[in-house]
């Protein structure tokens, strides 16, 4: 690849990846407020009465919490329109996401995230990283938490499935890194016959923070109290 500065760059795949944007140019003389997507209130109300917009055209006048102001992930929609469905049978009802969290698979490496995990750039001054990755295989976690009370922010993994309900509750019960790495088990939720990496991954831990972490072993009992 030749970039516009004229260098170039040795690769063997290069991947576009051109973004998503709202297509509303036919709203511009409707008297419908928009930005870069239809602007709507937690409500998912334009400025129009009876006038909604919901899904990968939908712009919240600010984001909610850490979240971007248009998310064109399918699960939002999916939520939008559950949200919505109550306000319009008579039971008005905020739009509340909740935390956030995504699936992906990126060629043959399955991705997920849950709560935020920010980029070096981005991080804030109180957030660090753990890591591992498997020596040979494409499998490797990153977990963010407070460096300074410890409470988990959140999960990126590449090669491992984790259970939502689970994560979802760790995150509203702000429970700290070392619950999570104590109860990684119960996350897990690759099939049977799998490889599990949990041993390994705490193992690390506990190397990296001089901890003496002893990871639970997975308990039906504890996972569906939670789903």
């Amino acid at each position: 690849v030749v970039t516009d500065k004229g260098k170039t760059i040795e690769c063997n795949v290069v991947g576009l990846t051109a973004g998503v944007a709202p297509n509303i140019d036919f709203l511009k003389d409707s008297g419908i407020e928009i930005g870069r997507g239809v602007k709507v209130n937690r409500f998912l109300e334009t400025n129009i009465k009876d006038v909604y917009a919901i899904g990968d055209c939908a712009e919240q006048h600010e984001g909610i919490g850490s979240r971007r102001p248009i998310e064109a992930v399918w699960y939002t929609g999916r939520m939008m329109g559950e949200t919505l469905a109550q306000t319009i049978c008579g039971n008005p009802r905020k739009y509340n996401p909740g935390h956030w969290f995504n699936s992906a698979k990126f060629l043959d490496v399955e991705y997920q995230t849950y709560g935020w995990v920010f980029s070096e750039r981005g991080k804030k001054e109180t957030e660090q990283h753990f890591h591992w990755r498997h020596l040979e295989e494409k499998i490797c976690i990153t977990v963010a938490f407070d460096k300074d009370t410890n409470q988990f922010l959140g999960i990126n993994t590449f090669g491992i499935r984790m259970r939502h309900e689970i994560f979802d509750q760790w995150l509203t019960e702000n429970k700290d890194i070392d619950h999570v790495m104590t109860y990684l088990k119960d996350a897990n939720f690759d099939p049977e016959f799998y490889k599990l990496h949990e041993d390994a991954i705490v193992a690390k831990y506990n190397s990296d923070y001089n901890k003496n972490i002893n990871p639970k072993k997975k308990s039906w009992k504890r996972i569906f109290s939670i789903a």
